[in-house]
């Protein structure tokens, strides 16, 4: 539909240069300016004394108009200033009964230079802006005209003007127009000219893509023969608002103006306006119209037919792409299962061999310990008594004694034997906990549902990831009393590694994983909060999507979180993740109890 909508503007556009082209050179060339009689010495505009003193000082006024802005001002063959502009400006002498003359500026630039520095009194034409509103005064807006954008034929409609970035475009230097491009749309390489015939000869000649100014001027001169390949490619969303520029040290003047400008009435403003404007109906070219329209049905009844075409292809395509789409997601949530089931085997099946290999022999080495502690007691205990009894044996058997203790470091090994013991008892008391983690693991690896308790398998986690963390990172925990969960607890437990692994990674030198459980609203809630790096905002939509992995290649699948979601929506659960860049990231997890 928008490409259907873009050849109806342009069709349009087309035939409305043409016809506004086709009779502005001959009403240029005919047309004398209208002069209104309105004067009336019994002040009907409700001048106050002040402004009729000053008018009676100043009954000659100094006005800058644009030499080349037909149909509003330029000025003819004969150096006679014509146009929409000249005939108000001459409205305004009748009213006021005081005399314009006209300056002899030959470019806009350098009439506004002349009024900021009071050479002038008056532009006639001018747009407000805050950055002029600085160094003159203003009357109120009193005509409107958009602006348009004109190229060369092969130019294709132009819907947006930041389809003009990085190409050349010419406007006129000192317009409001070129103030706004420059500050809109910095992207325009911005070609400045002095009026709109050296813009369009710049077209004309490719030396720039387009030519921005207002759409009644330049058609105007655009119906030149010289300039018969431009038209009207787009629109563009400012406008020329004309206000009346005085300089700034006579406020009187402006007020005078406007009380000017208010007292023209409705139909002499239409009738300025049809004097320069009306469409000589007589010298339109119905010929050349129809030779323009008929092949422009033909493309269009063809543009019809191949967009339905086009629909009835695209829905089909949209149909095997729907399909294509479903495949694929069951694909993934197959390939998921798959690896999610092949993990879990593996992971109760190593952890079983593992914890039972393991325990066996510790239970070995607990045991001897114990005897190994009685015993080395008992011997302390006699060589203590020899001690006490060393003073009844001869100086010759006390020296032998003495040295052979000496030797041994007697003295050194009493003291540190039952500390080395204690300190392997603590070892195997370790390795007999981590077994225990490893057993919680193994335990229900094939999707058996038990009661459970959430705080045990986070401990189990904490012990099985502590050499990851227990350098770099402080683990907060904040356990709640909290009801037994029924839940696959090798599962679960796989769903608390991924998630305390990931936060372990998002730190990269120290930092803090608070965990905390809670029941609230016949759930057990769990928030594993970290400290890290945090989680760009567009990444947190696609977070729990297969394969999404913000990783380096080689470092990470894309399916830890996938599959943590999978578990958790078998268990009827929930899983959200808040995270904030450079502050971190929380997972809070809710487990049902029923």
């Amino acid at each position: 539909m928008k490409t259907l909508q873009r050849f109806f503007i342009i069709t349009f556009l087309i035939v409305f240069s043409y016809s506004l082209c086709s009779v502005a050179n001959s009403t240029i060339a005919d047309k004398d300016s209208l002069i209104v009689d309105n004067t009336n010495n019994s002040n009907p505009i409700g001048l106050t004394p002040v402004e009729i003193d000053w008018l009676s000082k100043h009954p000659v006024i100094t006005v800058g108009t644009d030499p080349n802005w037909a149909p509003f001002e330029f000025r003819n063959d004969k150096g006679e200033n014509k146009g929409i502009v000249i005939d108000y400006l001459t409205t305004i002498e009748n009213i006021l009964g005081i005399k314009f003359e006209y300056s002899e500026a030959e470019t806009w630039n350098e009439m506004y230079e002349n009024l900021k520095e009071k050479k002038l009194d008056v532009i006639a034409n001018i747009t407000q802006t805050p950055e002029r509103a600085k160094k003159i005064l203003f009357t109120k807006a009193y005509f409107s005209t958009p602006t348009s954008i004109f190229a060369n034929k092969d130019v294709r409609f132009i819907g947006d003007l930041s389809e003009l970035a990085h190409k050349k475009v010419s406007v006129v230097e000192g317009y409001v127009l070129y103030e706004y491009l420059r500050k809109d749309y910095p992207e325009i390489v911005l070609v400045p000219v002095k009026n709109i015939q050296e813009g369009l000869e710049k077209v004309r000649k490719d030396e720039v893509f387009a030519f921005i100014d207002g759409m009644l001027p330049v058609s105007f001169y655009a119906y030149d023969k010289a300039y018969s390949s431009i038209r009207i490619v787009g629109e563009t969303p400012y406008g020329f608002d004309l206000s009346m520029g005085v300089r700034n040290d006579w406020p009187e003047l402006v007020t005078i103006l406007q009380k000017a400008l208010d007292s023209i009435s409705e139909s002499e403003k239409t009738n300025i306006y049809n004097n320069w404007i009306t469409l000589r109906v007589q010298k339109f070219d119905y010929w050349l119209l129809g030779k323009i329209l008929i092949p422009l049905v033909v493309v269009l009844l063809f543009v019809l037919y191949w967009n339905r075409k086009l629909k009835s292809e695209i829905e089909k395509r949209k149909l095997a792409q729907h399909e294509l789409d479903k495949a694929f997601k069951e694909l993934k949530d197959t390939h998921i299962q798959l690896v999610q089931t092949e993990k879990m085997a593996t992971i109760g099946f190593l952890t079983a061999g593992i914890a039972h290999e393991i325990k066996n022999p510790i239970n070995y080495i607990s045991q001897g310990l114990k005897g190994v502690k009685e015993g080395t007691s008992s011997i302390i205990q006699i060589a203590e008594k020899y001690d006490e009894m060393l003073s009844k044996f001869s100086d010759e058997e006390k020296f032998v004694i003495q040295k052979l203790m000496e030797e041994l470091e007697y003295e050194y090994y009493k003291k540190e034997c039952l500390n080395l013991i204690r300190d392997v008892q603590l070892g195997a008391d370790r390795i007999l906990e981590i077994t225990k983690s490893l057993a919680v693991f193994s335990r229900s690896a094939a999707d058996e549902r038990v009661e459970t308790d959430i705080n045990s398998c986070l401990e189990s986690t904490l012990v099985l990831l502590r050499n990851q963390y227990k350098y770099t990172v402080e683990i907060v925990k904040d356990y709640g009393t909290i009801p037994l969960v029924k839940c696959v607890t090798g599962k679960i437990n796989q769903v608390f590694v991924n998630i305390v692994a990931n936060a372990i990674q998002a730190i990269p030198e120290k930092g803090k994983i608070m965990i905390k459980t809670f029941a609230e609203n016949g759930s057990v809630k769990i928030s594993i909060k970290d400290t890290g790096t945090g989680i760009k905002g567009e990444n947190l939509k696609t977070i729990f999507e297969p394969f999404f992995t913000t990783k380096p290649v080689g470092e990470g699948t894309g399916l830890g979180l996938a599959i943590s979601k999978k578990i958790i929506d078998e268990h009827k659960g929930a899983i959200q993740v808040f995270s904030k860049v450079g502050e971190g990231t929380e997972f809070v997890i809710g487990l049902p109890t029923q």
